[in-house]
């Protein structure tokens, strides 16, 4: 197998990831909400522009979308060819193949990371069946099995510190979504726009983003009208960190927009917040509410949680049963809140503010963690 990915692999390099053109281009915004990407529409082809999140006035890649079957125009951007529509992908998060799910493009997903923490359950079957591969960790990819699905295109969410030169080296396109470092949940919507074109289903995204949207003011206007804010923190300690959303991260907008007041909303971080317990315990051991994230075979109860950590039950949410929890193993939570955050929004205001709502409304994602 090695010796033959020793001569396949030079012409794949060449076919698959060439990047071409000398002349730069400025893209302005075009987006209604997203800051992360820009698009540009040519006669023959896209260019679209994925900004550096962490130095905004670079760029972070530039993609030339050139549909399959036509001729390369003779003069284009410098940038990564891409050719559209994308058949075979590898995607190493769970949220971008809920994003290309929506699409109606299940069938282009040829290889996927972290199948565990997926909550998919028909595309856990297809990979059990062989239809997808099983790419192990998103952060030690099995790299002969990427070669083996042959992917035209490999999609990642970029991290500042993640190295990426052994999947680099392969010359495949890889299309970084940096929709994560949004700060507003319609902009992280509004990244299935990129992603649709790709697949060339464009007109599906712009209904499933409209939809959203009108949904999604609807309620945080009702939200961000209430007098009564409870407090709020989130999430456990991993080892001796105890990680918080930043002030100006997407979670922390859900927050404020369901009429909740998060106490890290002064903070000026769009990613996570790194704290000790000490630090959380300061600050948050009055919170009127606790929200967490996990993915587990089993839910979570209080008891589990003073198992785990003794000192959870010194907060006021835990001695008054205020502990909700999103179970990710069981609940399409990731996958689904990039493209429909008023899902989430609305779960959050019926914990937040139940008096607006009727008694037998469900919520979609989030449990009250049970006592026992």
């Amino acid at each position: 197998m090695k010796r033959v990915l020793i001569y396949i692999l030079p012409i794949f390099i060449f076919l698959a990831c060439s990047k071409v053109g000398d002349n730069n281009i400025t893209i302005p915004a075009s987006n209604d909400y997203a800051q992360g990407f820009a698009v540009a529409e040519f006669d023959n082809y896209k260019v679209v522009e994925v900004r550096n999140p962490w130095d905004t006035l670079k760029i972070l890649q530039r993609y030339i979308l050139v549909p399959k079957g036509c001729e390369l125009p003779d003069k284009i951007p410098h940038g990564t060819i891409i050719r559209t529509p994308i058949s075979r992908a590898v995607v190493y998060a769970s949220l971008h193949c809920g994003m290309i799910k929506e699409l109606r493009k299940s069938e282009a997903i040829a290889g996927i990371c972290d199948v565990h923490y997926n909550a998919d359950s028909t595309l856990k079957n297809r990979v059990k069946r062989g239809e997808i591969a099983d790419l192990g960790s998103s952060f030690l990819p099995d790299i002969e099995k990427i070669i083996s699905v042959s992917p035209e295109i490999i999609i990642i969410s970029p991290y500042k510190d993640r190295d990426e030169d052994k999947i680099s080296q392969l010359g495949i396109p890889i299309v970084e979504m940096a929709d994560y470092m949004e700060s507003v949940p319609l902009a992280r919507t509004e990244w299935l726009k990129f992603i649709s074109m790709l697949f060339d289903c464009e007109e599906v995204a712009d209904s499933i983003f409209e939809t959203t949207k009108k949904e999604y003011l609807r309620l945080s206007e009702i939200g961000r009208s209430v007098t009564h804010k409870p407090t709020l923190f989130c999430e456990l300690k991993t080892g001796g960190v105890w990680y918080q959303p930043g002030g100006e991260s997407y979670m922390a907008q859900l927050y404020r927009d369901a009429g909740i007041d998060y106490l890290w909303s002064d903070n000026s971080n769009k990613g996570s917040i790194s704290l000790s317990f000490e630090e959380v315990f300061s600050r948050a051991s009055n919170a009127d509410l606790w929200f967490i994230k996990y993915a587990d075979e089993s839910d979570k109860t209080l008891k589990s949680l003073a198992n785990e950590y003794a000192l959870y039950d010194k907060f006021k949410p835990y001695k008054n049963k205020s502990v909700w929890g999103v179970n990710a193993l069981k609940v399409p939570f990731y996958e689904e809140m990039p493209l429909y955050p008023h899902y989430v929004l609305r779960d959050l205001m019926i914990v937040a503010h139940p008096e607006m709502f009727d008694k037998s409304e469900t919520m979609r994602y989030f449990k009250k963690l049970r006592n026992e």
